[in-house]
């Protein structure tokens, strides 16, 4: 199985990977991934990056990095979905109040509408 973990520096990504931790088997292989914006800076995403593969490699889970750079987290999480033919993507929510859903199109509601595999959200 191919794991896709979104990570962000927040809260409900490290619970996104906790939740990747606990369903991956040998013979499993994890894709860690961070996306930032094209004029930012790539050193906060690659320092995040090597914190969770230290933590992949601490507990014996095949890994494989990913750095990404999109206007669009969504449109950037599609595209590695397709790239690394993954099965599941894994991915914390913001924790959003039903008002602000309605008018805030976040990437979880995105990747639940528009991803080419399965979808497993942390909350």
């Amino acid at each position: 199985m191919k794991y896709l973990i979104s990570l962000d520096g927040s809260q409900q990504s490290h619970k996104a990977f906790e939740l990747a931790e606990n369903l991956y088997k040998p013979g499993d292989h994890m894709h860690i991934v961070t996306i930032t914006k094209p004029k930012q800076p790539l050193e906060k995403g690659e320092e995040l990056l090597e914190r969770y593969e230290q933590l992949c490699a601490e507990k014996g889970i095949k890994n494989e990095r990913i750095m990404l750079k999109s206007q669009d987290v969504g449109i950037g999480l599609e595209q590695a979905i397709s790239d690394y033919s993954i099965d599941i993507l894994i991915l914390g929510t913001r924790g959003m109040n039903t008002l602000k859903k309605i008018f805030i199109n976040s990437v979880s509601n995105y990747a639940m509408n528009h991803a080419a595999c399965d979808v497993i959200i942390a909350k």
